[in-house]
C-alpha cells in the first residue's frame, strides 16, 4: 500500500539534504486519504515537490487514491544534529466507504552521519533520477515556497506552582 524509498541511505548532522520518494499504491473506493510525515528533532522538510495539496500542519492530501500516486520531499539539516539512527513516520489515513477510518505506518530508518562518515554512502539511483525528472518538468528557475515543519514543543504551566516573585509581589484580594 505504501512505500518509502530515500535517495542516500544517510544525512549529514548539520547542513544535510535527502529525499524521500513515498509510493502509494490505488486503493478504491475511499475519501479523505491523508498522508502525515513525522521528523526527528533536527530534520526538517519542505512542502511535497510535486505539489499535491498541503496544509499549514503538513498534511497532505492525496486527491485521487484510485490511481497509484508518488510524493517527493526534500528534508534537511540546519543546525547539528546528534548522529546515530533516526525513524521518519509516514503515516496515511483514508475512510473507507463504510465510514471506518484506517491508519497505516511505516517506519523509516535514517542514519545521521558527520561530515567525517559521509563518505561511505550509497544513492538510490532511480529516486535521484526522479528527483531530476521532477525538477526538469516544473523547472529549476521556478522559486519553491519553503514552509517548515518542525515538530512543535509543548509546554506546559501548571497553575498551582507559584514562583519566589509572585509570592513577594502578590496581592491578595476578592475579584468581582
Amino acid at each position: 500500500m505504501i512505500k518509502v524509498r530515500h535517495a542516500k541511505t544517510t544525512i549529514e548532522n548539520e547542513e544535510g539534504m535527502n529525499h524521500l520518494w513515498i509510493q502509494i499504491a490505488p486503493i478504491g473506493q475511499v475519501d479523505n486519504v491523508r498522508i502525515q510525515i513525522s521528523l526527528p528533532i533536527g530534520i526538517h522538510r519542505t512542502r511535497n515537490l510535486n505539489g499535491f495539496d498541503e496544509d499549514s500542519t503538513g498534511e497532505i492530501s492525496i486527491l485521487n487514491p484510485r490511481i497509484a500516486n508518488d510524493i517527493y520531499i526534500e528534508i534537511f539539516t540546519r543546525e547539528p544534529v546528534t548522529c546515530g539512527e533516526k525513524t521518519i513516520n509516514v503515516a496515511f489515513c483514508y475512510k473507507d466507504e463504510v465510514g471506518r477510518v484506517t491508519r497505516v505506518e511505516h517506519f523509516v530508518t535514517l542514519m545521521v552521519v558527520s561530515e567525517e562518515e559521509i563518505d561511505s554512502i550509497s544513492t538510490d539511483e532511480e529516486v535521484v533520477g526522479k528527483i531530476k525528472e521532477l525538477r526538469q518538468q516544473f523547472g529549476s528557475s521556478d522559486v519553491q515556497e519553503y514552509i517548515e515543519h518542525t515538530p512543535t514543543k509543548i509546554i506546559r504551566i501548571d497553575p498551582k506552582h507559584v514562583s519566589e516573585w509572585e509570592k513577594k509581589y502578590r496581592i491578595e484580594g476578592i475579584i468581582q
